[in-house]
């Protein structure tokens, strides 16, 4: 197992560890959640793919309405949908595909329950920060801007101007905001829950990025509120 993998994996223990700690400890939640994202374009990068996004977030509530929570999520490919290839050893051209990963710590309100059609019902808003790394398959980096294409005589070239390179582990700041709606314990502690939010990196490589983010899934419940 790679050092990389380790660190990233520990992120993971720690964020799912310390709230689910706290979860058994009070009142609270794990979400296990299941959606996708659909990314804006950049005046200089371009548009990047839709994709999906996994993850599970865990959460304690401070008051019968205020809640802290972590979260992680995954990304399968983080790419733009027209990429800028790499010049191989071998002298062919490959684009790279990234994974990322995402985790934050968020603050959530809860409105108060509601019966409806006998399941407990609660809408909410949540608002938080935390970070997206990169991680690169089957290389250590690839083209956001530049790269190598074919001219007309089928000959490799550079693409002319600026490059920009996005490398393995490259860290970026978001920040996500929205909210959603829980069924509590319809299934003993076992509900279902739909969340939609905006996330923003308002610094990828000077420029902004932003995508709402629809998820949904199961969520199990400790402890009364």
């Amino acid at each position: 197992m790679s050092s990389k993998l380790i660190v990233r994996c520990a992120l993971l223990l720690f964020v799912v560890g310390v709230f689910s700690a706290s979860v058994f400890a009070q009142a609270g939640e794990v979400y296990v959640n299941a959606g996708g994202f659909w990314p804006s374009g950049t005046d200089k990068y371009g548009d990047f793919k839709n994709e999906g996004i996994y993850g599970v977030k865990a959460g304690a509530f401070l008051t019968p309405n205020v809640e802290l929570e972590g979260g992680f999520g995954y990304i399968n490919h983080f790419e733009q949908k027209t990429g800028f290839p790499l010049l191989t050893s071998s002298g062919t051209l490959f684009t790279p595909s990234v994974m990322s990963f995402l985790y934050d710590v968020n603050g959530a309100y809860n409105f108060g329950q509601r019966n409806l059609f006998g399941a407990r019902v609660s809408p909410y808003l949540t608002l938080g920060v935390g970070g997206m790394t990169t991680e690169i398959r089957h290389g250590d980096s690839t083209f956001l801007l530049g790269g190598f294409t074919t001219n007309a005589a089928g000959d490799i070239v550079r693409v002319p101007g600026r490059s920009v390179v996005l490398n393995d582990g490259d860290t970026f700041f978001t920040v996500n905001y929205g909210g959603g709606i829980k069924a509590m314990r319809l299934w003993g502690p076992m509900g279902l829950r739909a969340d939609i939010r905006g996330r923003t990196i308002p610094n990828f490589f000077g420029q902004t990025v932003n995508w709402p983010e629809l998820t949904g899934g199961v969520t199990f419940a400790w402890g009364e509120r």
